[in-house]
C-alpha cells in the first residue's frame, strides 16, 4: 500500500476481523509502523473522508432533502423545501457544542443496514411543523424559548 492511499471501509473491516481473529499479530503492525508502512491516525481531529467522499455524501445528502421536502410537502399540505447548506466532518465535541440550546436530537436504527442514525432538529424547525399540524400557516413564533416540561 502506498502512502497516503486510502482504506475503504471493507479493508478496514478486514483488518480488524484479521486481528481479532488473531491472523495478524499486533506485533507485526507495530513493526510496520516503525518501517514507515502504517501510518499513524490522530483520533482527536479526525480527517476521514477525501473531498471525493464529501461531494459523494453531499449528493446523498442532497437526494435524501428532495425526498424529505416531498414527503413533508404531502404530510403538511405545504410548500416545503429542503436546502443542504454544507457537509462537515468534525470531532464529535465540535458537534455537540455546535447544537442550539434547545435542541431535539434522536437516535434511530438503520435496518436494515448496521449501526444508527441521529436527527438532530432545533425550535426553527420544529415549531413551524407543530403549526402546521394544528391548521396553522407554519410561522415561527417571533419569541424563542425553551421547550414546555
Amino acid at each position: 500500500m502506498a502512502m497516503g492511499e486510502v482504506l475503504s471501509q471493507a479493508e478496514i473491516d478486514a483488518l480488524l476481523q484479521a486481528i481479532s481473529s488473531g491472523e495478524v499479530q499486533m506485533e507485526d503492525l507495530k513493526e510496520q509502523a516503525e518501517e514507515g508502512k502504517v501510518k499513524r491516525y490522530d483520533f482527536r481531529r479526525p480527517n476521514k473522508f477525501s473531498k471525493e467522499q464529501l461531494r459523494t455524501l453531499y449528493m446523498i445528502h442532497e437526494n435524501f432533502g428532495r425526498m424529505v421536502a416531498n414527503f413533508l410537502s404531502a404530510y403538511l399540505r405545504a410548500n416545503i423545501q429542503v436546502k443542504i447548506i454544507s457537509v462537515e466532518q468534525m470531532t464529535y465535541e465540535d458537534f455537540a457544542l455546535s447544537l442550539p440550546t434547545p435542541t431535539l436530537m434522536n437516535i434511530f436504527p438503520l435496518d436494515p443496514l448496521k449501526g444508527s442514525g441521529v436527527l438532530q432538529a432545533n425550535m426553527n424547525f420544529v415549531f413551524p411543523i407543530i403549526d402546521l399540524l394544528f391548521g396553522g400557516r407554519g410561522e415561527m413564533l417571533p419569541i424563542t424559548r425553551d421547550f414546555t416540561r
